[in-house]
């Protein structure tokens, strides 16, 4: 990676260059991406930048191990790193290179938090994977899987450069989508017996199976809180633990994932998803959907 970013002092000392994923695509050679929201190109010991300085990236960030071994800080914790590991890292975390061998190369892959957004995953399948995000980031993965994400990324790359422009987009979003799964069932297979968790764990989760049941018409933290005998202070505090979100903005964000779902593939007016989904006025439905992502359900529609 070259100077790709604006460059923070601290006593004169230089210490973190900031990173932004349009930077990526302008600075890297061989580089795809989708606007700039996605980016894919390989890293070596001699690109690597990290090596030099930390650095953040502004986006979520995925490395595929492909040959050598480095060791990785991220977020002051240090880890080997090896062929058919798979590191994911949250959007400003800090990451350095302590030290890699001269051999050591590697896909990168950076996306943008709102191309996740538009890609339609369930939230209780990519919820594994979310918490895994800044707490466990190195996954273990097979040869065979590593070879099946890497024909997706020549899929993604091919379609980058495609003719194909009408499609392009949810082209990509489905080789994406196809990753990610790949993704979250090394780590389910990772981890057979599920880790003993303890009483936040366990009430997050009950939270979340609760919110794929009643997400279409309960939009309260108040009534998630009934179904578990607790206060919503409780529930809210639990879930910022746990996940670092607030109950209500997992509640939001899972409304709205279902809402496009339906203004996208359902073929329902905007008038029949604001009833499906329990709001009072297609009026309030509208306000509510735009207060959460910048445009209108109308528009939102129209650009399929």
């Amino acid at each position: 990676m070259a100077d790709t970013g604006k460059m923070i002092r601290s006593g004169g000392r230089e210490n973190l260059h900031k990173v932004s994923i349009s930077r990526i695509k302008k600075e890297m050679s061989d580089v795809f991406y989708l606007s700039d929201d996605l980016v894919i190109t390989t890293l070596t010991a001699d690109t690597n930048t990290t090596a030099n300085y930390p650095t953040s990236i502004d986006g979520f960030t995925a490395i595929i191990m492909m040959s050598g071994e480095a060791v990785v800080s991220i977020d002051m914790q240090n880890y080997t790193v090896r062929p058919n590991n798979i590191v994911v890292i949250n959007p400003d975390s800090i990451i350095r290179t302590v030290k890699c061998s001269s051999n050591a190369a590697a896909y990168l892959l950076a996306f943008s938090k709102s191309f996740v957004n538009e890609v339609q995953i369930d939230l209780s399948t990519s919820l594994p994977v979310y918490m895994r995000f800044g707490k466990a980031p190195v996954l273990e993965a097979t040869p065979q899987d590593v070879g099946e994400i890497r024909q997706l990324f020549q899929f993604i790359k091919a379609m980058l450069r495609s003719d194909k422009e009408r499609y392009r987009h949810e082209i990509i979003r489905t080789l994406f989508t196809t990753a990610f799964y790949i993704i979250t069932d090394i780590n389910q297979r990772e981890r057979p017996g599920e880790q003993k968790q303890g009483r936040c764990e366990v009430l997050f989760n009950e939270f979340m199976a609760l919110l794929q049941q009643y997400n279409k018409r309960e939009r309260n933290v108040s009534f998630y809180a009934r179904q578990l005998n607790i206060t919503p202070k409780y529930l809210s505090s639990v879930v910022k633990e746990v996940s670092g979100k607030t109950a209500a903005r997992w509640i939001d964000e899972s409304v709205i994932l279902e809402a496009k779902a339906l203004l996208k593939y359902s073929g329902m007016s905007i008038q029949e998803i604001a009833y499906h989904l329990n709001f009072s006025t297609q009026s309030f439905f509208g306000k509510y959907f735009k207060q959460h992502t910048g445009t209108s359900p109308s528009r939102y529609k129209r650009r399929g």
